[in-house]
């Protein structure tokens, strides 16, 4: 297996859907589903509504978060370390707009929405050969003790 280091957004290029998981007051880890909004240097951000708990404390203090992308079609799988934090900002709200946050809110304006912004500390990826005759190739050289794809740091 191929050691290397690639951006953020090389890493996620084209994966939109994501497990946020961020730990509530009594030190519980929860995750939720999200769809990425936007993806900026160390920083990914998603839409959320205001009116869901975690939400609120995030508003508030922030949180310790880890973020997860896979993608079995191509056979990559990201996991990601940072710090969220929820905030409420019209004009980034309005950048970030998309027509699947219209099936949660009643337009950019919802006084609901809220940005969540999650800042990338550390970052791991693993990828290999995909497609059914890839996934072959994979077991086969598992079978013979040899390792192939690649997996890596994210640079943030």
């Amino acid at each position: 297996m191929t050691d290397t280091t690639k951006t953020l957004q090389d890493v996620l290029d084209g994966m939109r859907f994501a497990m946020v998981a961020t730990a509530d007051d009594a030190g519980i880890w929860k995750s939720r589903p999200l769809a990425l909004a936007g993806d900026q240097a160390d920083v990914l951000s998603f839409l959320v509504s205001v009116d869901a708990d975690w939400v609120t404390a995030l508003e508030d203090s922030g949180s310790p978060t880890t973020v997860t992308f896979s993608d079995p079609g191509k056979n990559t799988y990201v996991a990601l370390q940072g710090h969220a934090r929820a905030v409420d900002d019209r004009s980034r709200t309005a950048q970030l707009w998309n027509a699947g946050a219209a099936a949660y809110f009643d337009g950019k304006d919802d006084p609901m929405v809220r940005v969540l912004d999650v800042t990338v500390g550390y970052g791991e990826y693993w990828d290999g050969p995909h497609g059914r005759l890839g996934s072959l190739v994979q077991i086969a050289s598992a079978a013979l003790g040899r390792e192939i794809g690649s997996q890596g740091d994210i640079a943030v």
